[in-house]
């Protein structure tokens, strides 16, 4: 059969059409070749299998209670082989009510900068200034932490490049004296706008505050904050968690209670269950 050399060219255009049409759908179709933002289940669930830390960086110094400067460092937890520049950042204060022997590298703590990491987030827990005796000057203590955790945000803020971050995506996650220590960096009319610039959410891990640690009462503007918390616990009263939810809910501040019933001070036998139920919340919020 003739053809004419028209007709012979305009069918080699078609195949040559087709073959692009199925080489650029198996492109965008390859999972392999398709970058981590899009993965829906990013922030939400482990879309990484690890994690790099980068330790003891320091972000300032500070006298401490026995009058001696100390540098204050930070360990930074990023998941590997992540392509996305603008991630959310959890900045993590450990516990240990306020005294020697408990650093950013508490156990729990850890763990958690480990977990959020593998969903995708950079994760930064943070040394603060602690003491012997810090119950012998309670305000000294706060005040203390306070201005490092206020000092740590602003490094946060300044390397965003470097850490790829968004600096309006700012989370701050505390568990115990960590808690109270946010607690009274959000809730108290101590802290100034601007150290606050980018938080989106407070997570307190069993650290409401109550007399002892500070009664507060600066809750209008207040970040949506996720509590946990157990009612036999002996050392925070769950009561303080409870009082909180009143005070912020009166406010209109988003916030949700975690309670584990019959469970002491640091939960930590419910993490599985609490990780998953903070990635819910922090996930409404970027």
């Amino acid at each position: 059969m003739n053809m004419s050399l028209s007709k012979i060219g305009g069918l080699l255009f078609i195949v040559i059409a087709l073959c692009f049409c199925t080489v650029s759908i198996a492109f965008s179709r390859n999972p392999l070749l398709e970058p981590v933002k899009e993965n829906k289940e990013r922030y939400l669930n482990t879309v990484f299998e690890e994690v790099s830390i980068q330790k003891d960086v320091v972000f300032g110094e500070a006298v401490n209670a026995k009058g001696i400067k100390e540098s204050l460092a930070l360990d930074i937890y990023t998941p590997e082989n992540d392509n996305v520049k603008n991630r959310p950042v959890i900045v993590w204060m450990h516990g240990g009510g306020f005294r020697y022997g408990n650093d950013k590298t508490q156990t729990y703590i850890v763990e958690m900068a480990k977990r959020f990491a593998k969903k995708g987030y950079v994760c930064i827990s943070i040394d603060y200034r602690v003491r012997d005796q810090p119950i012998e000057d309670i305000g000294g203590t706060l005040s203390d932490a306070v201005e490092d955790a206020t000092k740590a945000l602003k490094w946060v803020r300044k390397h965003r490049k470097d850490l790829n971050i968004d600096k309006s995506k700012i989370i701050v996650g505390g568990g115990s004296a960590g808690g109270i220590l946010g607690s009274n960096f959000f809730f108290s009319n101590k802290t100034k706008k601007k150290d606050k610039a980018g938080i989106i959410g407070f997570v307190n891990l069993w650290g409401s505050t109550g007399e002892k640690w500070g009664m507060l009462n600066r809750y209008k503007k207040a970040p949506p904050t996720i509590i946990v918390h157990g009612t036999a616990d002996k050392s925070v009263p769950y009561s303080n968690s409870v009082e909180l939810v009143k005070k912020l809910t009166a406010h209109k501040v988003k916030n949700e209670l975690i309670t584990y019933t019959a469970a002491g001070h640091t939960p930590v036998v419910h993490m599985d269950d609490f990780e998953i139920k903070i990635a819910t919340f922090l996930y409404g919020l970027i």
